[in-house]
């Protein structure tokens, strides 16, 4: 979920050598890199952790992908060499495998220990099985080789075997005989494994180095340590006194960050928006009627919306997708400006002078979303839609609630990905965020039209995709949410790009002197 479905604010600490910027203290051990998260991690499991800042942290630090996704956005071999899609229609995809790879646990890397993973990962229930569960056929062509044969078209499907997204995360053969103990141990072919004896599950995970990694000289540390802190402004405060070189922070502590003389960084990273997820009106008629739909986006003071909860970190959007998507279309922002007479109008014309009400969620999977969900349910006020706003206490009830129909909309901020991932994820039938198997023959068809396209065709075609999203407003985008980024200075592969939007710690280095 690129994107990613679970980030919350977090804060690394990196060592490195020498110290840093005049004001800022030195590192406490200069070969030491500790990644302090806001939260601990969901799983070590590759299969079970998500994807995404914060949660993808150790699994990438332990498993090497099959294809490397580099910080510009390029692929790059990992335990895969060589890889492409057979014919057209982006249905058949073959992997080579790179030979003489084994991991911590001294097994070797074969295509068929591949496949039992694959296997493994779509019955396990994560929240990227159902991407796995698209392998209709894995077959073995040779010790080194795998064949793959999709359900339905992928182009992405490179792209989802990177680090992002864990799938491509490999775990090993022992590893797979007794995979519950993969929540609480390491069993991949990363850089680094992990030291069970000096770590605390939920509050410290130590990491050393893997002898047997394939490229000793992607090591970059003889030991990182992933801290728990659930409060940034701890975080920042552990910058201070030297113990953190680099945090994720939230919008509101980059000013602070800046004043303290750290590097801080910031691009678009989130799309907020609220999905309508029973536009059929099978619960809420009223949100069947697109006239509805249309009136909720037009009630809402985007502008406003984005400064107020984002300060300057946010930009006003109308559309799902973040700028440099494929499918992103300028021209579609500023498609419903602030109107609330004409919200009202609508309403009437779909017969609802009086308004509705239905039920929202507002999970914080993000810092805020309860925020968030407040404001907009204040702006349906006023045209006298009333939303009841749901926190529900953990990610199980949060879940639960979804495939359980108990929302009829819900407060969401999706990480930046292809359109064809978001498209995957946010429409198709029998997705987590479409519980009420919503379709549209147009959307259907741009959807099947895009995956099977080439890489040249492929964006006109999600622009149309999403001008339709827009039209017939099955959600209510209000914003693009920055990422925040705090480096001490002389901390070096903190980078990104629109198409890999989380800094991998594994490129982290310090500064030469």
């Amino acid at each position: 979920m690129g994107g990613a479905l679970l980030m919350a604010a977090l804060a690394t600490a990196c060592g490195g050598a020498g110290g840093g910027a005049a004001g800022t203290p030195a590192r406490q051990n200069p070969e030491t890199l500790t990644i302090a998260v806001a939260a601990p991690p969901q799983s070590l499991n590759p299969a079970l952790a998500g994807n995404g800042d914060p949660l993808i942290i150790p699994v990438e630090l332990a498993y090497d992908p099959l294809i490397y996704l580099k910080s510009d956005g390029g692929l790059a071999p990992g335990l895969a060499t060589a890889w492409k899609f057979v014919g057209s229609g982006n249905k058949v995809f073959e992997l080579t495998l790179r030979p003489g790879v084994k991991f911590a646990d001294g097994s070797s890397l074969t295509a068929q220990g591949v496949a039992d993973y694959f296997a493994y990962f779509a019955k396990a229930g994560g929240l990227g099985a159902s991407r796995v569960q698209n392998f209709e056929k894995v077959s073995v062509t040779g010790p080194l080789s795998l064949r793959i044969e999709l359900r339905s078209a992928n182009p992405e499907l490179p792209y989802i075997l990177t680090q992002g997204f864990a799938i491509g995360d490999v775990i090993s053969p022992l590893g797979l005989k007794n995979p519950n103990r993969l929540g609480t141990s390491t069993a991949g072919a990363g850089q680094y494994v992990l030291n069970t004896g000096k770590s605390v599950t939920n509050q410290t995970y130590v990491f050393t180095p893997n002898p047997n990694y394939w490229n000793r000289a992607a090591i970059n540390w003889k030991k990182i340590v992933v801290k728990v802190i659930p409060d940034s402004n701890a975080a920042l405060g552990a910058m201070r006194t030297g113990q953190v070189d680099y945090m994720i922070s939230d919008t509101k502590g980059a000013d602070a960050a800046k004043k303290a003389g750290f590097n801080v960084s910031t691009w678009p990273y989130l799309f907020g928006h609220i999905q309508l997820l029973d536009r059929g009106g099978a619960q809420v008629k009223a949100l069947g009627d697109v006239r509805v739909r249309q009136a909720l986006n037009y009630a809402i003071d985007r502008k406003a919306l984005a400064k107020a909860l984002f300060g300057k970190y946010a930009t006003p959007s109308d559309q799902i997708l973040l700028p440099k998507a494929d499918g992103y279309d300028p021209s579609l922002n500023g498609r419903y400006p602030y109107d609330p007479a004409k919200a009202k109008s609508l309403l009437k014309q779909a017969g609802y002078p009086n308004g509705f009400s239905l039920v929202m969620a507002a999970y914080n999977l993000q810092p805020g979303e309860t925020d968030a969900a407040q404001a907009v349910a204040g702006y349906w006020a006023k045209i006298g839609v009333k939303a009841k706003i749901d926190v529900p206490v953990s990610i199980t009830a949060y879940t639960s609630g979804l495939t359980g129909k108990k929302y009829q909309a819900q407060m969401f901020e999706y990480g930046g990905l292809p359109m064809h991932l978001v498209a995957d994820q946010l429409l198709s039938t029998g997705s987590l965020f479409n519980p009420f198997g919503n379709t549209h023959p147009e959307i259907t068809q741009l959807m099947r039209e895009g995956a099977a396209a080439d890489d040249a065709s492929r964006p006109a075609i999600y622009k149309r995709l999403q001008k339709v999203l827009v039209e017939q407003a099955w959600f209510v985008p209000f914003a693009s949410i920055d990422k925040v980024t705090v480096a001490r200075p002389g901390l070096q592969g903190v980078t990104t790009a629109p198409r890999a939007l989380d800094p991998n710690p594994v490129f982290f280095t310090a500064a030469k002197h």
